[in-house]
């Protein structure tokens, strides 16, 4: 016989999973979003698959500030508009950061013990 008290544990440990899976399932998303160089073919196919690139950050960026104003976004990363664009047109482009100016070759010192 089910008691008020077993159903509320079985609710507690429902609510409580839920977080972890959403945070793992974004982690996940957020991983693929970035692979190198295919991010902008990404975007562009998201809508083959029923989702549109805005509706993705849309629910990215609420979940992860939701989560995060609670402190259950662990690290979870926010996403980065100046990477992710979102456009007037409803599209989102991608906009890679400027690849780092490598550090310069120290001069040669001459050898001093000719």
């Amino acid at each position: 016989m089910t008691t008020p008290h077993t159903t509320a544990a079985t609710i507690a440990e429902i609510i409580s999973s839920v977080p972890a899976f959403v945070v793992s399932q974004m982690a996940r998303a957020y991983a693929l979003a970035n692979t190198p160089d295919q991010q902008q073919d990404i975007l562009d196919a998201m809508p083959d698959f029923g989702v549109t690139p805005t509706q993705a950050l849309t629910l990215y960026v609420t979940m992860q500030t939701a989560l995060a104003s609670i402190g259950l976004a662990g690290n979870l990363p926010a996403a980065d508009l100046s990477i992710f664009q979102p456009q007037p047109d409803g599209s989102i482009t991608y906009v890679a950061l400027p690849e780092p100016e490598p550090e310069p070759t120290p001069e040669p010192t001459p050898d001093l013990e000719q």
